[in-house]
């Protein structure tokens, strides 16, 4: 099958064009909601059976769907697997058409959709919630991606969603959405908003009387894009109160109120051992590789004195700049500047499984801190296993992690990061860096906050 806006054909045929989008959203607080409508023609003579996959963020969920296949229009209803599985077959093999909608991993969600005659179209709107998080500038970050990179799977490991197959040098091609047609973003309690920026594209910011923000794209939609709303009390504590209807025969309404809590803690750095883990695999080629130099280079040249560090490459295998991590002086970080620089994306195939291991084998240095950064574009499928030898080495390393370019895997990157107690950056074309590796090593530096309580 071949990628082209998300959308498969099955069989090998040619992908089917993608005529037009709109999205349509909304950010309040820290939520946003999202209907986002697709359009797509068979101009094959034959009847086809399409797949159309998009990247999902695990703090989104689908909260709508409904298909529109040669006129007819198909509302999605939540049913167990096995039962809507066979539903839809029966439907396609009576001839009918149909759609059949499924979660495949942590950030991919799938939708079949069945039957598509020559010459019509088929329309797909999905409508998402979820949380968004915050950038490193203090604004609360809303994406769109455009793209959904296929996923590599080593040796050993299955995945129908990979494309790539084991063994073999990466070289992917992402399915990109290439225009959006209509896009807007209503940004609401446009009063406690200080700038509404965009470092992708460049967009027009327009208040209402309705005190809310409209914020519209001055081009097409061509890459993923982010925009950063930034409030004016950013660590100020939020209610979002949302309600519902009264429910007949009870007092209870289902009245929903989300609390807000973006505290601010008094800086303590702590002694720390810095392994920093680069993604040198076929899919970091061209602008994913340069960004990564960039930001170890970042990295290498803010570290603070006192401190060890090592560098490590992987793809199918793995190498270290040094046996062990080296004091963090001035003849070891020319020595590292000048290596990261060099480095190129010609290790092969994305085993990220293995490095994490052999990190892991040795203790950190006493009196040290370990601290593993991952610099990735997140294209593997044993995600799973990856996250679970993070998590179960909690005890003698945190994580920090940083999705490089469009289509990085939302469920690696965050995964890892969540399991070894640090945090996530993403780096989009266009984004600036330094805030995002100023942030994290100062997470770094800061013991983690553990045992946690809330009282209100």
């Amino acid at each position: 099958a071949k990628a082209e806006g998300g959308l498969l054909v099955a069989k090998g045929k040619a992908p089917l064009p993608l005529k037009s989008v709109s999205v349509d959203a909304q950010v309040r607080g820290f939520v946003m909601g999202l209907r986002s409508t697709l359009t797509y023609s068979n101009d094959s003579p034959d009847p086809v059976e399409v797949l159309f996959r998009f990247p999902m963020e695990k703090s989104h969920a689908v909260v709508g769907l409904t298909a529109v296949i040669d006129g007819r229009k198909i509302a999605a209803q939540v049913r167990e697997k096995e039962e809507a599985r066979a539903q839809y077959d029966d439907a396609i093999a009576s001839g009918l058409s149909a759609a059949l909608a499924e979660e495949k991993s942590g950030d991919i969600f799938s939708i079949a959709l069945g039957n598509l005659p020559p010459g019509k179209d088929a329309q797909i709107q999905l409508q998402l919630v979820g949380e968004l998080g915050v950038d490193a500038e203090g604004g609360v970050r809303f994406s769109l991606p455009s793209t959904l990179k296929p996923r590599y799977t080593p040796a050993g490991s299955t995945d129908p969603l990979a494309s790539v197959p084991a063994g073999e040098e990466e070289q992917v091609k992402s399915g990109t959405v290439s225009a959006v047609s209509w896009f807007h973003l209503t940004v609401e309690g446009a009063d406690g908003v200080a700038v509404v920026t965009s470092p992708t594209h460049s967009i027009t910011v327009t208040p209402n009387d309705a005190n809310q923000l409209d914020v519209r794209l001055s081009k097409e939609l061509d890459s993923d894009l982010v925009i950063l709303v930034k409030t004016k009390e950013p660590h100020a504590p939020k209610a979002i109160v949302e309600g519902g209807e009264e429910k007949k025969g009870s007092f209870m309404s289902s009245t929903t109120v989300m609390l807000n809590f973006f505290p601010s803690f008094p800086e303590i750095e702590a002694a720390c051992e810095f392994i920093f883990l680069v993604d040198r695999s076929g899919s970091m080629r061209g602008s994913y590789i340069k960004s990564a130099r960039e930001t170890l280079v970042l990295f290498l040249k803010s570290l603070p004195q006192g401190n060890y560090f090592n560098i490590m490459g992987f793809g199918s295998s793995y190498t270290s700049l040094f046996p062990n991590p080296v004091p963090y002086d001035k003849k070891h970080l020319e020595k590292a500047i000048k290596h990261a620089q060099g480095m190129e994306a010609d290790l092969g195939g994305t085993e990220l499984l293995r490095p994490l291991q052999h990190i892991f084998e040795t203790k950190p240095r006493s009196g040290y801190a370990r601290q593993v950064f991952v610099l990735t574009d997140g294209s593997v499928s044993n995600t799973d296993a990856c996250i679970q030898e993070m998590r179960s080495n909690l005890k003698n390393a945190r994580c920090f992690t940083f999705g490089i370019g469009s289509g990085a895997s939302s469920a690696l990157v965050n995964g890892l990061a969540t399991a070894g107690n640090g945090a996530a950056e993403f780096v989009k074309e266009g984004e600036r860096m330094q805030p995002k590796v100023i942030r994290s090593l100062k997470r770094a530096l800061q013991p983690a906050i553990t045992d946690v309580a809330v009282s209100f």
